[in-house]
């Protein structure tokens, strides 16, 4: 069995994770640094070149993955935009690492990433076909077709929260309407809840918001859920619901075998993911749904500089 080794780097607009993982996606060795928003592209990578360096099995290490929010030209590994980080701009940074570290270097989406490390964590690399949606502050996702990962013909492909599916909904900021980030987003969730919670009362959120509804997070809405609030359900339904709506049109496209969910929303487990299966039972081809395990991921923390390092490893 082999033993090479990959060096992972997450990049996230709040923390930078690093690891040492191995071929089966286990993490030997892993560290963090904070994102310093106000530095330079090159500052940073030197920082990020530092930590990694002081890791024990660095030196065995021969490739590096990278996953960044935002626009990625993968084939030359250029940051073009990245929205949690406003500095970067049409930065070359496979090139800047490999200068620096003599190594080989993969910059990616981080939505790909996080599905590579649910093939590898949640599946066990053992999926053909896989889908991961993450449920974040928006809505991303990634798709591997045949143990790979499938980027399309401008490497945008797996840009799942902005499918319609309403167009008569909210604006987006994509410019469109009705996208499924509009609906599923922990912001949009948050925003959902000011205005259900203003036409219905729930003493347990107004206990803990001091009904300042700003302060309502998916968290918030889950812990009331465990705790029986009628509201809190009742608003997880209407955003499982929706989860439903995107996930039987991509049961019916895309014809998975394993669906994992991943991100803060997710967290809500059940309460989001028993009225989405309601949903995906009545509207996709049911040969789909016996196929497919729709599961939250176990790993959410983990997925995306695990699937950075396995990236290395493609």
């Amino acid at each position: 069995m082999s033993t090479q080794l990959y060096l992972g780097v997450d990049m996230g607009g709040t923390n930078i994770k690093i690891a040492i993982v191995n071929c089966k996606g286990k993490i030997i060795e892993e560290t963090s640094l904070k994102t310093e928003l106000k530095q330079t592209p090159e500052n940073v990578i030197q920082s990020i070149i530092s930590q990694a360096s002081a890791l024990k099995n660095y030196s065995k290490t021969k490739n590096i993955g990278i996953g960044i929010a935002g626009d990625i030209d993968f084939t030359k590994g250029i940051v073009r935009f990245s929205p949690n980080l406003p500095k970067w701009k049409n930065v070359k940074l496979k090139e800047i690492m490999e200068n620096l570290t003599n190594k080989k270097v993969k910059v990616d989406n981080d939505a790909n990433t996080a599905a590579i490390g649910a093939f590898w964590l949640d599946a066990k690399g053992k999926s053909d076909n896989l889908v991961c949606v993450t449920l974040g502050t928006g809505v991303g996702g990634g798709l591997i077709f045949g143990k790979k990962l499938y980027r399309g013909t401008t490497c945008t492909a797996g840009e799942i929260g902005h499918i319609t599916i309403d167009p008569n909904g909210c604006k987006c900021k994509c410019g469109n309407s009705g996208c499924a980030e509009t609906y599923i987003g922990a912001k949009y969730v948050s925003e959902y809840a000011k205005i259900y919670l203003n036409k219905h009362n729930s003493k347990m959120i107004d206990e803990v918001t001091g009904k300042d509804y700003s302060l309502i997070t998916p968290k918030v809405l889950y812990d009331a859920a465990v705790k029986g609030d009628k509201a809190a359900v009742e608003i997880w339904r209407y955003v499982g619901e929706k989860l439903g709506i995107l996930l039987a049109g991509l049961l019916n496209f895309a014809n998975p075998d394993t669906v994992i969910l991943c991100g803060g929303v997710s967290l809500a487990g059940r309460y989001l993911t028993a009225p989405a299966n309601r949903e995906i039972e009545e509207r996709a081809f049911k040969s789909a749904v016996k196929a497919c395990k729709i599961k939250v991921s176990h790993y959410t923390s983990k997925l995306g500089v695990v699937g950075a390092a396995m990236l290395a490893n493609q």
